[in-house]
């Protein structure tokens, strides 16, 4: 039996996307005051910016629960008796180790649920999980799809242009772009996520200045494999990043997503992120 596939939400894998590759979604949730939307079952990326732009107090995000994650797990278990699931950042989420304890509830049952964290998010998310699901696909057993996670989550570089810090600081994930705050007047951030977590790289000026300095950064990459682009609220800015790229390096296949409510409610409206994978020597 083939092993299955399970991610999270915040993968940013479009519903009809997962269901070709038969790769299970379980979702996070985004929170307005008392209402509680499952992201991708319950609310959509349009409701949910049009509700964070004008909401009074933002959103907080929560992670599945232990029973969300056996809810997911034991229907895959009547098909099969191994899973691979792959997830967000343990230092962003309590994600990872939820599903961690779901499986160990379910390893009695003589299921192997192997829990990866994948130390990324989002368009590194998207990486990780597609190379697990090639994997799954061509017959890999659990440690030929570790081998080619592991290989993955080693070549994947994200970078991100935000309009403000304050959603990221309000939602405590900040990390080490602490440091950027109390300086940004007018200054839009340029950040990574390397190790699991947000780090700062430089403030630019202006918005366009700073697209520029993404394209710079995206294209200083000599051995790039795949490339993904996603954004929240702005869409004509993903489509002239696109261009250039496609223009810059029209070898590489380049994914174009927008980023879904948990993780636009950390980025806020005006995001802009690349992700890359690169090639191994």
């Amino acid at each position: 039996m083939a092993v299955r596939i399970v991610t999270d939400s915040t993968a940013d894998l479009p519903l009809k996307f997962a269901h070709d590759l038969g790769i299970s979604v379980v979702p996070l949730s985004v929170i307005f005051g008392d209402e509680v939307f499952r992201e991708g079952v319950d609310i959509g990326h349009d409701l949910f910016y049009d509700k964070l732009v004008h909401a009074r107090d933002l959103p907080t995000t929560s992670a599945p629960s232990v029973g969300d994650f056996l809810e997911v797990y034991e229907p895959l278990l009547k098909e099969t008796n191994e899973i691979f699931s792959v997830h967000l950042s343990s230092k962003l989420s309590a994600t990872y180790n939820n599903a961690c304890q779901a499986a160990n509830i379910l390893a009695d049952r003589g299921a192997r649920i192997e829990v990866i964290d994948s130390q990324a998010i989002s368009l590194g998310l998207t990486f990780v999980t597609l190379a697990a699901a090639r994997a799954a696909r061509e017959g890999g057993d659990i440690e030929q799809i570790r081998a080619a996670v592991e290989r993955t989550v080693r070549n994947i570089r994200i970078y991100v242009m935000v309009d403000t810090l304050e959603y990221l600081r309000r939602g405590g994930r900040i990390g080490r772009a602490r440091a950027f705050l109390g300086t940004m007047l007018r200054v839009k951030p340029l950040l990574s996520l390397r190790d699991g977590e947000v780090h700062p790289e430089e403030r630019v000026r202006t918005k366009a200045r700073a697209m520029e300095r993404l394209f710079q950064i995206a294209t200083s990459f000599p051995n790039v494999r795949e490339m993904a682009i996603g954004y929240s609220t702005n869409p004509q800015d993903a489509h002239d990043f696109e261009l250039r790229l496609a223009a810059a390096m029209p070898q590489v296949n380049i994914l174009v997503t927008r980023v879904g409510p948990v993780i636009g409610t950390h980025v806020g409206p005006g995001a802009l992120a690349f992700g890359l994978l690169e090639g191994e020597e």
